[in-house]
């Protein structure tokens, strides 16, 4: 089978190809960088012909794992990584041509707005890395397709939400919808520059909402609203995926507009959330999601806290003074603990507790997911260390 060729291939490369002189120079003077291979290594050996996620049953797991590597092979070009991602067998291009797709071209595996706009997100990275105008054009058309169907009226609370209203799971007003959204939205405005001004006011009118509702003292407060005016609810949840792509969503409207209050304000998020008062960290400050500690998690919980490290690498790279300049110190604390503390001997496989010890769910899907989180840690930390 062409997905198993693939597979062996790329395990076959990572373990047997002879590092070029500059690779070795750069990852001996990058612990995190040559861990992260290493877990990506093992991160390969998930990937597989099942559709539509080569890494996992869940689609937006897929994307996920598409966008660590892509920020990678944005800054890594070594013979390790192209030799997974590049060329037309590479998983860039195979994952994107073996994709659903509806008839204006936009992604179309699930009913879930927030999971085509993970995809949307991955595809716009992956064409910053390979110049490739297909990811883009697919990301832009399926965005297009959530505006459209995405009806302000089935939002009595506003915002956007998650699915189409026959969608068992409808969670209307979901708030990483719509933050996901309006990073989307700012990405794009800065890869169509005729659409520029159409796709930041998209972003803006859904910060406004972010803003006036889930926005609360400086951090990001709530999964959704509830109910109908005036009386919309908010349960003030703190989950570590919607403050990261909060950061990302900030960084991508400063992109858009040069407008460096967004970066204040990621600054304000980033600096809360790193002081620990919010239960999305240990007293050590190893990041935490809610069900990390009695193994509760499910295959997208154990997702959350790596996208939380991206977003906080995203904001330092835009602002290295952010948080008092500690996100780098943060990143690469929480990648040590991983790979002293939450590693499988012999398998390199990464666990869900990042504080350890080793503990991992029995189902593929969750071994997935958490493995992919803490490799996303990982990756961030070679990053911020390059």
């Amino acid at each position: 089978m062409f997905f198993n060729n693939l597979l062996t291939s790329s395990l076959l490369l990572a373990a047997t190809a002879s590092a070029l002189p500059a690779e070795v120079e750069r990852r001996a003077t990058n612990q995190y960088l040559t861990n992260s291979h290493t877990a990506i290594t093992e991160l390969q050996t998930f990937y597989n012909s099942p559709r539509p996620g080569f890494w996992s049953a869940g689609w937006w797991n897929t994307a996920n794992c598409l966008t660590l590597l892509a920020d990678l092979r944005a800054k890594d070009s070594s013979s390790f990584l192209t030799s997974i991602t590049d060329g037309p067998n590479g998983v860039f291009k195979h994952t994107l041509n073996s994709q659903n797709k509806d008839s204006t071209g936009a992604l179309a595996w699930d009913d879930f707005f927030d999971d085509q706009l993970w995809w949307v997100v991955a595809l716009v990275k992956t064409y910053d890395v390979t110049k490739d105008s297909s990811f883009l054009k697919t990301a832009n058309d399926s965005f297009n397709a959530i505006t459209l169907n995405d009806k302000p009226s089935n939002n009595p609370c506003g915002g956007l939400a998650n699915a189409y209203p026959s969608e068992k799971y409808l969670v209307k007003s979901s708030t990483i919808a719509t933050v996901l959204y309006v990073e989307a939205a700012a990405l794009l405005a800065t890869r169509y520059p005729a659409q520029k001004t159409y796709f930041i006011n998209q972003a803006k009118t859904q910060w406004s909402w972010i803003t006036q509702n889930i926005l609360i003292d400086g951090i990001m407060q709530g999964d959704a609203l509830t109910g109908n005016p005036p009386s919309c609810g908010n349960n003030h949840a703190f989950l570590t995926y919607i403050e990261g792509v909060a950061l990302q969503a900030l960084v991508a409207l400063y992109h858009a507009t040069n407008d460096a209050s967004y970066l204040t304000t990621a600054d304000t998020l980033a600096t809360k959330l790193l002081s620990g008062k919010y239960g999305m960290m240990d007293n050590n400050k190893i990041a935490l999601e809610f069900c990390d500690n009695d193994l509760s998690c499910n295959p997208d919980t154990a997702q959350f806290k790596g996208i939380m490290m991206r977003g906080l690498r995203t904001l330092r790279d835009a602002k290295p003074s952010a948080a008092g300049g500690q996100i780098k110190s943060f990143l690469t604390k929480n990648a040590d603990s991983i790979w002293a503390n939450s590693r499988q001997s012999g398998t390199n496989l990464l666990g869900q507790k990042w504080a350890g010890p080793f503990a991992l769910g029995s189902s593929q899907a969750l071994q997935l997911s958490s493995h992919s989180s803490a490799t996303m840690a990982l990756v961030e930390a070679a990053l911020a260390n390059m």
